[in-house]
């Protein structure tokens, strides 16, 4: 909607007032007009780029009134490298003045934002020609020069301001009959990108931009405010959400609205193209405004909360609901959806009750009862929470909560904050509370100065990388340290908020996903085994965004990360299931039910919602919040209904114990940050490879297999350099005690200091030598695809590619050379329950489909409109990684690859929840599930009862679309 964003800028020059000129840069001939993310803040939208292209760019000025002007640039101006430019202004054909501009960044200009910076020249009456010049940067470094506006005026003491020159947006408002006191009108903005927010309140005198007016310039009933310029709040790539209140002070809200609203394009009658008649309880109105009301097209977008919430809920009116399942009653399924945006106070009754029958529809339960943290701590350091502020802001919310009739028994969980990291070890490292308390952490854990490696406690500090191999111990811990002080000062938290409310219930953060992004825990220092190995965390909450993910079925690995972190304290596991921002519906279907797959137990849809209330999607019109996307609303709502009809089997149930297990070694985390992530996803993968084939797979974290939790398992996997020196001696242990170990190219080579280590090599069945790394990977997971291959692994069956690193192999008497390089040495060699490999066998497996993922988008297949994963794995090599476990007996039997199938036996049945990743539904899917009952029924949340074979297994025929969950209830 190009109308949405135009400026009438149709001329050269835009004048202003007398001795003023506003010229637009895009006008200048010359250089190229430069649009989208890069001119979202420029006037217009566009701003003229001045490299690559012609040398320099022309405009002409009439100019009225000869005189001493001051011109204004306005320009981008990056704090990391230079682009200069000059402005020459000539007058019959003289040069008159000039300037050279983005020599240095003036730091007065936010970085990376658009500033102001001018000079002064003495200008004749008559055309004056204005040039711009590229400039030689010191640097040499080319970079483009983006100029957005150029303004002459005579007015010594002007402040440019570029949106004073474009269509203007003017409120007014007349208070109604019915207020007791006076009154004023407070508007909140919401401009859907930073800066975030603004406060507006409008009075007698006008608007000011504050949280309230004074008191003589409050309003009595009849009174109007005078036209209101909001453009300055009205951004023009986006416009933006108005809620407007009226108040009595900043803290005191009319219990109505009551008020004539009128929009014009400028101060006077004649240009009114909106007006309101509002009588609205509680007393707030939401009403998006676009970035001008210049032509129609524009004011139609022009909406209130009450016009977005019928419009919507007149399409869900009429929307074919799925019918198969049943509403959740017991699983929490939780929507955001908020109705009480930024603390305003909730809509008009009208709106609230026409989104809450609209939202019925989707199957969601509740409304669950959550509170929120108390995120305070003193010098910038987790290591020192105020306690006084913690205590005074539970205390506070807890007595308001009781004050309301809230019971706490109802609280379903508290959320102390949203996507906190570990804080970074140069902070640390500054700080004398984390010194403390870090000394304290390692003397808890029996340490001493000698087992650091140093030799006394003075010298036990925080570690930076630059000094890691100086102090090789104390960077270890000092990366651990990070997620360790992160939940110490989040199980602070939670005591005082169990204290002030008088009720016991889970305590949690919003955990980002960034074990996926760089398939490494330090890159945001949180450590999922480390924050849940303590009896002060009850919970763990996370999300599914897995952007720049190779497949969102990364995310479910995610889960399945903090499903063994859980493992022996039993926490709870909670997920936001992300599902818009142009996710598909096959995706969020799929996340979901891998997430409670594996062991979610609490699910919260994000984000719905409503139109008017919150940025998260953009404008109403081109939002990508799912209430308005019509397309996805069968999938969402099928897959509440799908939880609903297997909750009874599917909230007390967790995946059964597997046979194998994937090894993770949180050190390999720890001396691969920032140098190297294709150890990391090499793990993922192997993972990934694994569920492909429907074997289940425990992971395991190094200080758990020192516990001696690797006991009772048939199959290890292990990626990554790094390993503890303890857990290698059990894995060893373990290995002589008949266990089958799959090692990639280096893996267990350097213990978690970093030395050099061959604990496993006398189990080996190969001599290895020292890897090669051919080439380091830093991005995520999506750009795997960019890796370069250097050898080609070939084996009867099939070949892989040779990705980041190699490893040469020397077989040991009685191996077998189960695969080779290109020149024939071995590549991979077996023996004696073990196999070794000297490449990453699983990122070939992984790029091999993103290859054919982008081949196939290229050729425009529809399954990449279905599905944002791959679906093209190469089955020779799935099965050369899985070939260890084939003899593990698997609970579930699959005809076809790539469907999830994850087996979660109860009491009184098992639920067998199944995900399609082939991306493509099957007529007939035959499953052989192992019982340890006698089964009377198999059911589908999707067809109902299902015909069945017992004998040795649960033998079941099926149908499989997207999803489904299958239950075979016990006689």
């Amino acid at each position: 909607m190009k109308g949405v964003l135009f400026f009438l800028l149709l001329f050269l020059v835009v004048p202003a007032r007398a001795g003023e000129y506003f010229i637009e840069a895009e006008t200048f001939k010359g250089w190229r007009i430069v649009e989208g993310p890069l001119a979202k803040s420029a006037s217009g939208l566009k701003m003229l780029g001045g490299n690559p292209g012609a040398p320099e760019a022309v405009a002409t000025v009439p100019v009225k009134d000869a005189g001493r002007y001051h011109v204004w640039v306005r320009y981008l101006s990056r704090a990391d490298r230079r682009a200069p430019f000059r402005l020459d202004l000539s007058a019959a054909g003289r040069v008159i003045g000039g300037e050279v501009f983005d020599e240095s960044h003036d730091s007065s200009t936010p970085k990376d934002e658009l500033g102001w910076k001018s000079f002064a020249v003495d200008l004749p009456e008559g055309d004056v020609t204005l040039k711009l010049v590229r400039h030689p940067s010191k640097d040499g470094a080319p970079s483009m020069r983006l100029i957005d506006c150029v303004l002459l005026t005579m007015d010594p003491a002007a402040k440019p301001n570029h949106l004073h020159y474009g269509a203007q947006t003017y409120v007014r408002v007349t208070l109604g009959e019915g207020y007791d006191k006076p009154a004023y009108i407070h508007i909140f903005a919401d401009h859907y990108r930073a800066p975030w927010y603004a406060h507006w309140s409008l009075g007698k005198d006008g608007a000011v931009a504050a949280t309230s007016v004074k008191k003589e310039s409050m309003l009595v009933s009849g009174q109007a405010t005078p036209w209101c310029n909001i453009t300055p709040t009205i951004y023009q790539d986006s416009g933006a959400m108005l809620y407007f209140t009226s108040r009595h002070g900043y803290t005191d809200t009319a219990p109505h609205l009551k008020a004539t609203i009128e929009f014009a394009t400028s101060p006077e009658e004649s240009a009114v193209v909106r007006r309101y008649e509002i009588d609205n309880a509680p007393g707030s109105m939401g009403i998006y405004v676009p970035p001008n009301l210049e032509t129609e097209e524009n004011r139609t977008l022009l909406k209130r909360d009450i016009d977005l919430a019928i419009g919507i809920g007149e399409k869900a009116d009429r929307h074919p609901w799925p019918q198969h399942g049943r509403k959740a009653v017991k699983f929490p399924l939780l929507v955001t959806a908020p109705m009480e945006p930024y603390g305003i106070g909730g809509p008009d009754r009208r709106v609230r009750e026409r989104e809450l029958k609209t939202l019925d529809y989707f199957g969601f339960n509740g409304p669950h009862t959550h509170i929120r943290g108390a995120w305070f701590y003193k010098d910038r350091s987790y290591c020192s929470p105020d306690l006084d502020k913690i205590r005074t802001e539970f205390r506070k919310a807890a007595a308001t909560f009781k004050e309301k009739g809230k019971n706490a028994a109802d609280i379903l969980f508290c959320e102390l904050m949203d996507e906190p990291t570990g804080q970074p070890l140069e902070l640390a490292a500054t700080l004398p509370s984390y010194t403390e308390a870090f000394r304290a952490w390692l003397r808890g854990k029996g340490l001493s100065p000698a087992d650091l490696l140093v030799t006394d406690w003075e010298k036990v500090n925080i570690i930076l990388p630059e000094r890691r191999d100086e102090f090789p111990a104390l960077y270890y811990y000092s990366q651990l340290f990070r997620t360790r002080a992160l939940a110490d000062f989040m199980a602070v938290q939670g005591k005082i908020a169990k204290e002030a409310y008088g009720a016991d219930f889970p305590v949690l953060a919003n955990l980002s996903d960034g074990a996926i992004y760089g398939a490494n825990f330090c890159l945001q220092g949180v450590n999922y085994f480390e924050m849940l190995d303590s009896d002060d965390q009850n919970a763990i909450w996370g999300e599914d965004w897995a952007n720049g993910a190779s497949s969102y079925q990364c995310a479910m690995f995610n889960v399945d990360l903090m499903r063994a972190a859980a493992r022996e304290r039993g926490q709870k596991i909670a997920h936001h299931l992300i599902a818009h921002s142009r996710r598909k519906p096959w995706d969020v279907k799929l996340k979901g039910t891998g997430g409670v797959a594996r062991g979610v137990k609490i699910l919260n849809n994000f984000c719905y919602g409503p139109l008017w209330g919150s940025h998260e999607g953009g404008p109403w019109f081109r939002s990508h919040l799912w209430q308005a996307q019509p397309d996805t609303w069968t999938a969402y709502a099928a897959l509440s209904r799908e939880i609903g009809a297997v909750e009874d089997l599917l909230l007390p149930a967790m995946p059964a114990p597997a046979e194998v297990a994937l090894l993770y070694g949180s050190s390999s985390d720890v001396w691969s940050a920032g140098e190297s992530s294709a150890h990391g996803f090499e793990r993922m993968h192997t993972w990934m490879a694994l569920t492909h084939a429907q074997v289940p797979v425990d992971v395991l974290e190094e200080r758990q297999i020192e516990r001696g939790m690797l006991d009772g398992y048939k199959v290890c996997y292990l990626a990554g350099p790094n390993l503890t020196r303890a857990a290698a001696i059990r894995l060893k242990e373990w290995v002589r005690a008949g266990g089958a170990l799959f090692l990639s190219a280096g893996a267990a080579s350097r213990d978690e200091f970093n030395r050099p280590m061959d604990i496993l090599e006398e189990v080996l069945p190969a001599v290895r030598g020292e890897p090669s790394e051919t080439q380091v990977f830093r991005s995520s997971g999506r750009y795997l695809d960019t890796l370069r291959p250097t050898d080609t692994v070939r084996w009867g069956g099939g070949q892989a590619e040779v990705l980041c690193v190699k490893q040469s192999l020397s077989a040991k008497a009685g191996a077998e050379i189960s695969a080779t390089f290109q020149d024939g040495t071995p590549a991979m060699v077996s023996g004696g329950r073990v196999t070794v490999c000297g490449f990453l066998p699983a990122l070939s497996y992984i790029k091999t489909a993103l290859d054919c993922r982008k081949e196939a988008e290229k050729a425009g297949h529809p399954l990449t409109e279905r599905s944002y994963n791959p679906w093209e794995f190469p089955p020779a090599l799935r099965e050369l990684i899985v070939r260890p476990a084939a003899s593990v007996r698997c609970p579930v039997e699959c005809s076809h690859a790539l469907v999830d199938a994850v087996f979660m036996p109860g009491e009184r049945g098992v639920v067998v929840p199944l995900s399609n990743y082939t991306l493509e539904p099957i007529p007939e899917l035959t499953l052989g599930i192992v019982s340890p009952e006698k089964v009377k029924a198999v059911e589908s949340a999707v067809h109902g009862k299902l015909s069945f074979h017992q004998g040795e297994r649960v033998e079941v025929k099926m149908p499989l679309g997207n999803n489904d969950f299958l239950m075979l209830w016990f006689e």
